[in-house]
């Protein structure tokens, strides 16, 4: 790759980066891609700490935001050779406890760096051939997260007397398990895995812990001083032809397909005394004869031989048994039908057939004829793999036949990366869902431009209005990493119903929410002769708005430059009221409601006494006479009172009305 001359000096001499990359560029046809995969890796070694310089003065650590199925992993072993070819004597990799995704990641992991020694969870149990293994350093260790699995690891450093060792700790979906379930409740309790990895930190003198994950609210609701709140980010961009929420959840998309949300309950055998019912429901029957005719085309197109169909609605292993039946059931009515053209069935079947590839002709517009399709079908479907996938399961998720359909839960939720992926049907309704859990559960994003025209999800409204929301969350998270990649910055987007996280891993009391239609305001201004300077400043910026008027419009921008030069009392504390929080919090209302604002004055007041930061000061019905459809700042000009404190500006600023809440963490 010539282009590597050119690049940074990190990788000047690197053997196993070069390796790598060449195993890549099998792999990716891209070399915008392979460029891109190459300087996120570049970012987080400069950013980690240096290995051979010794114990850093602050701990090391950070985040590879990345977006689902967007090639995290092509990331995560590059970061891995350069660390090596920069003196990182060991990398563990850090991931599923769910053997499928273990395996898989392993998998990965050894075909990419293949001059390294990767070790896999068999591979410390003899302590005399691990402690050998750890004289020819690099090397790298897969484990996956399961305590006492990760805590036999770190027992056979220790037997090693491996401490002195330089590690770089890869921590994939570093969400899910890594952090502690029982820090809502206070107190020192620890949870198992949570204990484990901490110990691993502290174990190693010289060590850079980087978290990976596609939805990182949970880490950025760690408090700002919290050791597993990442320091930097490194923002992962997907590379030509990644098929994203915008693809699904924008207002004008066509590859949303809307199913009853009482049929979806039907699926659900855990509602049901005895399963009733030996067909399909119309939704899912329709989804189904897409697929066939979806999968049936690109046979014929010759784009591959094996196709797959994801249902996923319940993480009830009953439930699951009873969709496959179903299918199964169905299965065997469509090819009875397809093989007795005289029957009443035949005509129905046809008949689905027909207007799910008219549906599909809207979008790909190089459909086969539809009969040749049929003969196809009706060649295919006596193959057709029905796997159920699941905690009770042995079955992989592996594309074997023509038609492969996978039912399950949470195995096919994080993680799992299922090839040619079609058609989806998607059905879990939790009362109050977690916008991370949920968008783990987005198995259609991924590579799959070529297969956008017979790409379908199929799900109640209800469901498809969440992930439009949680889409336009991650799209509002990732533009704020984007603007603030370094140190703790403020705030998540949050739309109701939904809520960022699941709370057992948040400290309650360290959580603060700027909520649509609410109030803000410093609980105290601060009145020190050394802020007289600023009094005068926001008195000649102010000038122009007349007392008169009972608002004027402006802009965010201009509220933004103000309130910087109004400061809050130490002595009354803040906790909403912080610059950098707030100006996080209206940067972003500036991407939903664009850069209008109201601004409403107001001069010659006699206020003394604090303030609760979301009780205000505004009297007489005051907040009513501004609208409320953008961000509105009140500010009174205090007086000097009778104690001599200066004349100062009070700010209070109200949210627009909608249906969210802005999220963020602060340190208590």
């Amino acid at each position: 790759m010539p282009e590597l001359h050119e690049r940074r000096k990190i990788i000047s001499d690197g053997s196993h980066t070069l390796e790598v990359l060449n195993i890549l560029k099998a792999e990716i046809s891209s070399q915008e891609s392979l460029n891109s995969i190459l300087d996120k890796a570049i970012k987080v070694v400069e950013r980690s700490v240096d290995p051979i310089a010794g114990p850093p003065d602050h701990p090391s650590d950070g985040l590879l935001y990345g977006l689902i199925q967007s090639g995290k992993t092509s990331i995560i072993t590059v970061a891995s050779a350069i660390a090596v070819d920069n003196g990182f004597q060991c990398v563990v990799i850090l991931t599923s406890d769910i053997d499928l995704l273990y395996e898989q990641t392993l998998e990965r992991v050894r075909k990419a760096l293949r001059g390294l020694s990767v070790l896999g969870k068999k591979d410390w149990k003899d302590a005399t051939r691990f402690e050998r293994q750890l004289r020819t350093t690099p090397f790298v260790v897969v484990c996956s997260k399961n305590g006492k699995v990760l805590n036999s690891l770190l027992n056979a450093f220790k037997t090693a007397r491996a401490k002195g060792l330089s590690i770089l700790i890869i921590d994939d979906e570093a969400d899910q398990a890594s952090l502690n379930t029982y820090t809502s409740k206070g107190g020192e309790q620890i949870s198992r895995i949570n204990e484990v990895i901490t110990d691993f930190r502290n174990y190693f003198p010289v060590n850079t812990y980087l978290q990976v994950t596609a939805t990182p609210q949970a880490l950025f609701l760690q408090r700002p001083d919290h050791q597993y709140r990442p320091s930097f980010t490194v923002l992962s961009e997907p590379g030509p032809g990644y098929i994203g929420g915008e693809a699904f959840f924008d207002a004008d998309s066509t590859l949303i397909e809307e199913v009853d949300l009482e049929e979806v309950e039907l699926l659900r055998a855990t509602h049901q005394p005895a399963p009733s019912g030996s067909s399909v429901p119309s939704g899912l029957g329709k989804a189904l004869f897409t697929f066939l005719i979806a999968a049936t085309s690109r046979i014929i197109k010759g784009y591959d031989n094996s196709f797959a169909f994801l249902c996923h609605v319940s993480v009830n292993t009953r439930d699951h048994g009873h969709i496959v039946a179903l299918i199964d059931r169905f299965k065997e009515n469509t090819l009875n039908a397809l093989h007795n053209q005289t029957s009443l069935q035949y005509a129905k079947i046809i008949k689905d057939l027909k207007e799910a590839y008219d549906n599909l002709s809207n979008t790909d517009r190089d459909l086969q004829e539809f009969k040749q399709i049929v003969e196809k079908i009706k060649f295919y479907i006596r193959g057709t793999n029905i796997r159920l996938v699941n905690a009770l399961s042995n079955e992989e998720i592996k594309l074997d036949a023509a038609y492969n359909i996978f039912v399950g839960g949470n195995k096919l939720g994080r993680g799992v990366t299922i090839k040619n992926l079609l058609v989806s049907y998607y059905g879990r309704n939790p009362k109050r869902p977690n916008a991370d859990t949920v968008l783990q559960h987005a198995r259609m994003y991924g590579y799959r431009e070529k297969d956008i025209g017979v790409t379908r999800l199929f799900l109640p409204k209800r469901l498809s209005e969440h992930f439009r929301l949680i889409h336009q969350m991650e799209s509002a998270l990732r533009e704020l990493v984007q603007k603030y990649p370094i140190g703790n910055f403020e705030g998540l987007y949050i739309s109701s119903p939904l809520q960022a996280t699941r709370r057992n891993v948040l400290d309650p009391n360290s959580i603060g929410l700027y909520v649509a239609g609410g109030y803000c305001n410093p609980a105290y201004p601060l009145r020190t002769s050394d802020m007289q300077k600023n009094t005068e400043w926001l008195d000649s910026q102010l000038a122009q708005f007349s007392e008169q008027n009972e608002y004027k419009e402006t802009t965010v921008d201009f509220i933004i430059e103000l309130i910087h030069k109004c400061h809050h009392d130490p002595q009354h504390g803040a906790d909403l009221w912080d610059k950098k929080t707030i100006t996080s919090a209206f940067e972003k209302l500036k991407t939903l409601f664009g850069n209008k604002a109201y601004i409403r004055v107001r001069r010659g007041r006699n206020l003394n006494q604090p303030r609760r930061e979301t009780q205000g000061f505004l009297t007489g019905g005051e907040e009513a006479l501004v609208p409320k459809d953008a961000l509105t700042l009140f500010i009174y000009r205090l007086n000097r009172n009778e104690r001599g404190d200066v004349e100062i500006w009070w700010p209070q600023v109200r949210f627009p009305e909608g249906n969210y809440v802005l999220a963020f963490s602060f340190n208590r």
